[in-house]
């Protein structure tokens, strides 16, 4: 069976063959909107791109990331949470509001390795980032960690709490 996914253009659903960013109707729309040529070399450098990016997914999966963790994310009860919440937040950091267009990244508020496995997996416990902000709140949360009793502080942190900091520091940055 081949692998599908949705159009890329929000709150469209239809399904997709991996491999096509959107469906037919939305290809012609943002083919006019994008022209981009269509030669070998930008198909060559396009698939060399996703080859590195993807590269680099997996070497961090293998030596950057705790197993525990890289099983948990890759877990089939992770998926259908995550596209839920990803879908209830409509795909935009609850943090600063912008869209998040690259890939679907949703945080835990209370840290995973905080957690156990039902509570990793509670939507209330979960929000939609972006990348700036998941950066600064994954920095925060190290910071936190370190001082005495940082678990137990970073088990109390509500996610208003979070985006209050986070929008602090992107307005002092």
């Amino acid at each position: 069976m081949p692998r599908v996914h949705e159009c890329g253009i929000t709150n469209c659903h239809k399904v997709i063959p991996m491999g096509q960013r959107y469906c037919r109707q939305h290809w012609e729309v943002m083919r006019q909107r994008h022209p981009v040529p269509d030669t070998p070399l930008s198909r060559s450098l396009a698939a060399a791109t996703k080859a590195l990016r993807s590269a680099a997914n997996q070497k961090y999966n293998a030596t950057g990331r705790d197993q525990e963790a890289n099983a948990f994310y890759h877990s089939k009860q992770w998926r259908p949470v995550r596209d839920h919440v990803y879908s209830r937040d409509m795909a935009t950091c609850q943090a600063c509001g912008e869209v998040v267009k690259d890939r679907k990244l949703v945080d835990h508020i209370i840290p995973r390795r905080l957690c156990t496995w039902t509570q990793a997996l509670d939507p209330s416990n979960l929000w939609t980032l972006c990348y700036r902000c998941h950066t600064i709140k994954t920095e925060l949360e190290q910071h936190i960690a370190a001082q005495p009793n940082g678990d137990t502080k970073l088990m109390h942190l509500s996610c208003e709490w979070w985006a209050k900091v986070i929008r602090e520091r992107i307005h002092t940055k």
